[in-house]
């Protein structure tokens, strides 16, 4: 059966529009990606052999009530009814925690699986660290992961920019997940994010190296995405638009080249066609067309939900503050509103002027009319007053601690291996049951 565009359209709108809560049952969703490196020279660990990521998977599965995913004979994730483990093209372990009103849980769950993969690690000699991008292995040393879908993108992006392939095997993110009310709260919501974006990018970068060196610039991952593919990462299509609606996000989808859809639980590469000019796919299959969903990589991607996508990967404590940060600013409606009328005074070509800027200029950049380093402050603090508890502001206060102590993450590993401290003690922080633990 072919379907029309008008048809596609509504089937996505109809899609994004499930997705729709009331403010009482908002959550908060998390993914935490993570590099698994050798203890001693922390190069990346490869996917195969009994010391590999599978290996890793394959002994936790042993310990633990996990239930796997495979492709093939390949085991390519676990999961419970608390987390989702999955696998990013270059090993890198995702993970996907189940979404939650309060912080507390999040911590609870993250905490619980950290135990339970402690002493996995400690006897294969391993460590799981929470960085931007790999600190030794550059990505033509990095295996990629046999999974079929990752084969064709890695082949599609050799023809896409330059650093498409370091966003594939070298990266890792923090991701959010919020809900929306209505089309109107996700326009607000979705404008504010891009708005903050350049800044955020910034203070949350935690990328001190960069293909094997230390990497002096600023905002490391966003240089990569604006050099990965223009079709797929970077900004949705109108959502500068003051009217930009659930239809534009999905004109955004079909106008887009998945690279390979799903159709009958199979992948089929489709190259450069767009989703627009694609027939196959039957539109009231929902698995086939969510699949669509998954092939756009924008900093802010819309689902059945608001997926955030600009954080580098930042070690606990500091990835749950990070979480309250987004809380605390899109959750509350004044705050909301307040930052919404802001950003609509900035437009596509605003923010990419003022991205440039923060990449020469870091936190004395002045382009959003003030000094970056005191608009982060001020974001800190809204951020504070738009949380109910004692114990969510204590999180963004580690936050404001980091900033005013050594800056950026990224700034606070420079700092030390300039002091001659070392790559494995810079670092230290990052590393899985490294980080401090939030006043009780």
């Amino acid at each position: 059966m072919k379907f029309s565009y008008e048809e596609k359209l509504e089937t996505i709108v109809r899609y994004i529009r499930q997705g729709e809560k009331e403010p009482a049952n908002f959550k908060l969703g998390l993914e935490l990606e993570h590099f698994l490196l050798e203890e001693e020279s922390f190069k990346a660990v490869p996917y195969s052999g009994e010391k590999g990521v599978e290996g890793f998977l394959k002994a936790l599965m042993v310990e633990g009530n996990w239930e796997g995913i495979y492709e093939d004979e390949n085991l390519l994730g676990l999961k419970n009814k608390d987390i989702n483990i999955t696998l990013e093209p270059g090993g890198q372990l995702e993970i996907s925690l189940a979404p939650t009103k309060d912080i507390r849980e999040i911590e609870r769950i993250y905490n619980t699986f950290l135990k339970e993969i402690n002493t996995l690690l400690k006897d294969r000699k391993q460590v799981l660290l929470n960085l931007g991008y790999q600190p030794v292995s550059r990505i033509a040393e990095i295996e990629l992961l046999p999974r079929e879908r990752y084969r064709y993108m890695y082949e599609y992006f050799k023809a896409k920019g330059k650093y498409a392939h370091n966003m594939m095997k070298g990266t890792s993110s923090t991701q959010v997940s919020l809900d929306y009310s209505s089309e109107e709260d996700l326009r607000k919501k979705i404008r504010v994010v891009y708005f903050l974006g350049p800044l955020v990018y910034y203070f949350f970068d935690n990328s001190p190296f960069f293909e094997g060196k230390i990497n002096e610039r600023n905002s490391l991952r966003s240089i990569i995405w604006d050099n990965c593919d223009d079709d797929r990462s970077g900004y949705v299509t109108n959502v500068f638009n003051d009217d930009f609606s659930y239809s534009d996000y999905a004109s955004y989808i079909l106008n887009m080249p998945p690279i390979v859809i799903m159709k009958e639980g199979k992948l089929h590469y489709t190259g450069t066609k767009t989703n627009r000019e694609i027939e196959e796919i039957d539109y009231k299959n929902r698995a086939e067309f969510e699949h669509l969903m998954t092939m756009a990589f924008p900093d802010a991607r819309v689902k059945k939900f608001l997926e955030i996508r600009m954080g580098d990967s930042i070690p606990y404590p500091y990835n749950l503050a990070y979480v309250l940060f987004w809380q605390g600013l899109l959750y509350n409606e004044k705050n909301l509103d307040y930052l919404y009328e802001k950003a609509l005074k900035y437009s596509q070509a605003d923010l990419d002027s003022i991205k440039k800027d923060v990449y020469f200029k870091g936190s004395n950049s002045k382009s959003y009319g003030i000094k970056l380093k005191k608009f982060y402050l001020e974001l800190l603090g809204l951020a504070a007053d738009g949380l109910v508890y004692k114990h969510e502001k204590e999180y963004l206060e580690l936050l404001r601690e980091l900033l005013l102590a050594h800056g950026t993450p990224r700034e606070k590993c420079y700092t030390d291996i300039k002091d001659n401290k070392g790559m494995k003690k810079a670092l230290e922080w990052c590393l899985v049951g490294g980080g401090i633990p939030v006043a009780k």
